[in-house]
């Protein structure tokens, strides 16, 4: 039948090339991007699964970035720590020194005057040892954030020279001096230091005798912290290590839904690209083929 009003080959010819362009489109899209599900009509029911797998993942590894964070946080406050720890090794061996009775009165005092020195030097450490310029040696716990659920939270005790149990804010606490009582202006083993007030001298050999057992007392204390600090960073680190495992396999579920095959997808580019150009050439043919009823006309 020669008919003019309807050209049926034309037509599936050009539906073809519609339906062939959207196949185009995705694939070039996929191809450019890497991506399968660019658009959320490109996979409906597992776009959201895929975004929300995107989302642990990058939550994940903010919260092992935070974990690090307070992995160089304690460190700084135990590297601190190693130099009061120095600093009260060489207070022992001065205050031992200065309680002999082989040393001349202005032997002592030379003694004495570095004593104070390193003391200053102790409540130095502590003040201006800062991380992101927060003081860090204080006794301040610092919670880590996660993303969700509940972080670990840093338990940093208190390593100023005058704490002690009486005054401490949380019973839980240790603290570096190891000491139960204020420094109150007389000497006692079991008292805490106090570099800015009186008597804190070891011009006699009583004196130096007391501080060595503050001192003791005090290395006992610092080491206990250290060992606390060392747990933490430990502990630390192996959540760290769980946490990285955890955000590979995040990404990588994500990626095995929502990233493109490249093989498949240049696959169909090729093909969709192919029946691109036999369509426009059998839809030139079709509208050429009704050009022929015109003979009859003549």
């Amino acid at each position: 039948m020669t008919i003019l009003n309807y050209n049926v080959a034309a037509q599936r010819a050009a539906t073809t090339m519609t339906r062939n362009d959207k196949v185009m489109n995705t694939a070039m899209s996929r191809l450019s991007t890497g991506v399968k599900l660019n658009q959320s009509e490109d996979g409906s029911a597992t776009i959201g699964v895929y975004k929300g797998l995107q989302v642990q993942a990058a939550t994940t590894r903010v919260a092992i970035d935070n974990i690090n964070n307070g992995i160089s946080y304690l460190r700084t406050v135990d590297d601190a720590g190693a130099a009061i720890e120095n600093l009260l090794i060489r207070m022992k061996e001065i205050a031992t020194e200065a309680a002999t009775g082989t040393l001349e009165q202005d032997q002592i005092d030379s003694l004495d005057v570095e004593f104070g020195m390193l003391g200053d030097q102790w409540d130095r450490i502590v003040s201006e040892t800062k991380w992101n310029g927060k003081a860090v040696m204080e006794g301040a716990d610092v919670a880590i954030g996660m993303g969700q659920g509940t972080g670990p939270t840093l338990k940093v005790d208190d390593w100023r020279s005058t704490a002690n149990d009486v005054v401490a804010a949380d019973a839980n606490k240790q603290i570096a001096t190891g000491a139960l009582l204020a420094q109150d202006g007389t000497p006692g083993a079991t008292k805490a230091f106090n570099f800015t007030g009186d008597n804190m001298d070891i011009d006699a050999a009583s004196d130096a005798v007391t501080f060595m057992a503050q001192i003791n007392n005090a290395l006992i204390g610092i080491g206990n912290l250290r060992a606390e600090l060392g747990a933490q960073i430990n502990g630390l680190k192996a959540s760290a290590d769980s946490l990285v495992d955890l955000a590979d396999r995040y990404e990588s579920n994500a990626s095995a839904i929502g990233d493109a095959d490249y093989a498949s997808e240049t696959a169909k580019l090729a093909t969709a690209q192919i029946v691109s150009q036999a369509a426009t050439a059998m839809l030139a043919q079709a509208n050429a083929q009704k050009g022929t009823v015109l003979s009859l006309l003549q």
